[in-house]
């Protein structure tokens, strides 16, 4: 089924997809609370949250595609909008790591507090990546048509 979003741009919907979609749902979060709840590591689900993380993402990935929509094929929009979210996640990963450097470099000669500071935000550091790499993929499978019908 083929859900029109505008223009010859659409979602296309069915069972496999929905039910693929559920399974990673699931298996992120349910991996996630077993080892919140039941290994007992330290931390919290908002820790996995990040909006700048995802606007960047998300913005770098759409505006990356629309330069380069003149030169995509019919069926190649998902393609092409995973390889860019892809890489905004990669992005994302190097402006945190460029932030991360500079706060070091304001502890300069201290370097118990600049390793504290480095293993506390890599968390922080790597969401772009799974945003990145998740939302490229969930792209990919939704707005790339099928080949066989």
């Amino acid at each position: 089924m083929k859900i029109k979003l505008f223009g010859n741009i659409a979602i296309n919907a069915s069972w496999t997809l929905v039910i693929g979609f559920l399974l990673m749902y699931l298996s992120i979060i349910g991996a996630m609370a077993y080892v919140l709840f039941i290994d007992g590591v330290a931390g919290r689900f908002g820790q996995f949250l990040s909006i700048p993380s995802f606007i960047l993402v998300f913005g770098v990935g759409i505006g990356f595609t629309l330069m380069r929509k003149h030169t995509l094929k019919e069926n190649e929009l998902g393609i092409a909008l995973k390889k860019d979210f892809i890489l905004a996640g990669w992005i994302g990963f190097l402006i945190g790591l460029g932030f991360l450097g500079a706060s070091m470099d304001e502890q300069f000669g201290n370097i118990e507090w600049g390793v504290s500071i480095l293993v506390s935000n890599l968390k922080t550091v790597t969401i772009p990546l799974l945003y990145g790499y998740i939302c490229g993929n969930m792209f990919e499978a939704s707005l790339t048509q099928p080949i066989s019908k």
